[in-house]
C-alpha cells in the first residue's frame, strides 16, 4: 500500500553578507580536531540575514496549505531559527485564501514547524463577511493548523467583538474557542472592522465561562453562567441598565438569531420590568423574542404568565399562548390566548375568558374580550354563539333605625 505524500515545504532567501560562510561550514569540525594540546573554543557562528524570507507549505495533493513572508530575516543555521521583521502570512482552505497573518515580529522555529508572532498581530478573514482578530503574541503551529492566542486576543465582525485572555484558533474547522473571562459586546450599528472600528461603548454586554465561534458560518456557543446588561435607550442616559441572566447562549452571528438557554432572568429597574422563563429565542434586529416554556413577568402593578410568550417588539405587543394571566390591582382576567399591548394598554382575549373586577366582586365569563387595561380602561365581552354570564355583588343598604314609638293617647275622659 502507497504511503500518502509527505507535505512539502520551501524556505527560498538572498543572502545579505557572508556569502562564502556556507563553503566554511564544512572545515569546522575538521579544525576543531586539530593537533593542539588545548581544545579550541567552539566558534559562534553569527546569524545569516537575508534580504527576504519566504516560506510554503502545501497538502498532500498540492494545494497550497499556509505561506509565511517576510522583507528582511536573520537565520541561525546551527539553532534553525529565523527572527523575521513584518512577517506578512496566508492560510489556505481548500487551495484558496482564507486568512490573512501579519504582526512587527516573528520567529520561526525548524522552517515553521512552530511561528511566533509578536506585536500588533493581526488575522482577518477574507470574504463578504470580514472578521479581525487582534492580539499582541501568539504561537501559531502549521502542522496543527492551530494558532494559540495568549495575551487578550479581541474578535470582530460587523455588530460585534468578542475578548478573552487567551484563545484557540482551529483553522481547519474554522472555530475560535476563547477562555479566561470571554465577554460578548454588540453594537446598534454596523460598522467594517477592517477600517472604521467603533469608538462608543457597546449597547448589549455579556459575559461567559467560555466561548466557542465559527466566523464563517457564524455559529456561536456560550458556556454559563451569563451576566449581561443592556444599556439605556437614546433619551435615558441617567437610567440604570437592564440586567440579564441565563445559563448558557447559542445562536448564529451572521443571521443575528440567539436562544438564552436554561434559566432566563431579565430585570429592567427604570421601567420597573422583570422576566423569569426558560430557553428565550431572541432577534436583536427585529427586537423580538419567544419562549415556549412557562414564563412569569411583570411591568409595576400589572403580572403576567402563560405557557408561552412571543414578544413583538415593532408592534410592542406581547402574544401568550396557553393559561394567560393578566393580574391588576383592579382584577384579574384569565384565558386560552391573549394579548396585551404595553405601549396603549389594549388586551385583547379569547377561549375561557374569566374577567374579575374587584370592585362588586364581579366574575364575567364569556369567549372572547377586547379592550383596555387600567383604572379608566373598559372591556367588552362577547360569546359568539351564547351568553356572557356575570355575578356580581350588590351592596347592601344600610340599615335604617326604626321611626320612633309614639306615645299612646291618653284615653278620653268625659
Amino acid at each position: 500500500m502507497s504511503q500518502p505524500a509527505t507535505p512539502r515545504r520551501f524556505l527560498s532567501h538572498r543572502l545579505l553578507r557572508r556569502p562564502a560562510l556556507l563553503a566554511l561550514l564544512p572545515l569546522l569540525p575538521l579544525m576543531g580536531c586539530g593537533g593542539g594540546s588545548k581544545p579550541r573554543r567552539e566558534e559562534v557562528v553569527p546569524p545569516f540575514v537575508f534580504r527576504s524570507l519566504n516560506l510554503r507549505q502545501q497538502t498532500p495533493t498540492g494545494k497550497p496549505a499556509w505561506e509565511l513572508t517576510s522583507p528582511e530575516a536573520r537565520y541561525d543555521l546551527r539553532r534553525r531559527i529565523a527572527q523575521a521583521i513584518s512577517p506578512k502570512g496566508v492560510i489556505y482552505a481548500a487551495g484558496r485564501p482564507l486568512y490573512r497573518v501579519q504582526a512587527d515580529s516573528g520567529t520561526v522555529v525548524n522552517d515553521g514547524e512552530v511561528i511566533l508572532l509578536e506585536g500588533s498581530l493581526r488575522v482577518e478573514r477574507i470574504g463578504r463577511d470580514p472578521v479581525l482578530i487582534q492580539a499582541s503574541r501568539a504561537r501559531w503551529l502549521p502542522r496543527q493548523q492551530l494558532m494559540l492566542i495568549d495575551r487578550r486576543p479581541v474578535a470582530w465582525d460587523r455588530l460585534g467583538r468578542l475578548r478573552a485572555e487567551r484563545a484557540r484558533f482551529l483553522f481547519q474547522e474554522d472555530r475560535l474557542e476563547l477562555s479566561g473571562q470571554p465577554q460578548l459586546d454588540r453594537w446598534n450599528q454596523r460598522f467594517d472592522p477592517f477600517t472604521a472600528l467603533p469608538t462608543i461603548p457597546p449597547a448589549i454586554v455579556v459575559q461567559a465561562a467560555a466561548v466557542r465561534w465559527k466566523p464563517g458560518s457564524g455559529e456561536l456557543q456560550a458556556d454559563g453562567p451569563l451576566i449581561g446588561q443592556r444599556k439605556a435607550a437614546v433619551g435615558e442616559a441617567a437610567a440604570a441598565p437592564q440586567q440579564l441572566s441565563a445559563e448558557g447562549l447559542s445562536g448564529n452571528t451572521l443571521t443575528q438569531e440567539f436562544t438564552l438557554t436554561g434559566r432566563v432572568r431579565f430585570n429592567d429597574p427604570a421601567r420597573g420590568d422583570s422576566f423569569a422563563g426558560r430557553d428565550v429565542r431572541l432577534s436583536p434586529a427585529a427586537n423580538e423574542g419567544s419562549s415556549a416554556r412557562p414564563f412569569e413577568a411583570s411591568r409595576g402593578s400589572l403580572q403576567v404568565s402563560g405557557a408561552s410568550v412571543q414578544v413583538e417588539g415593532t408592534s410592542h405587543w406581547v402574544r401568550i399562548d396557553g393559561a394567560c394571566r393578566l393580574v391588576q390591582p383592579e382584577g384579574r382576567l384569565q384565558a386560552d390566548r391573549c394579548g396585551w399591548n404595553w405601549q396603549s394598554g389594549a388586551v385583547e382575549a379569547e377561549g375561557g375568558v374569566v374577567v374579575e373586577r374587584t370592585a362588586q366582586n364581579q366574575i364575567s365569563r364569556g369567549g372572547i374580550l377586547s379592550g383596555r387595561l387600567g383604572r379608566e380602561g373598559s372591556v367588552l365581552l362577547r360569546a359568539p354563539g351564547g351568553r356572557v354570564v356575570s355575578q356580581f355583588q350588590v351592596p347592601r343598604r344600610p340599615a335604617q333605625a326604626p321611626p320612633p314609638v309614639r306615645p299612646a293617647p291618653e284615653p278620653i275622659v268625659p
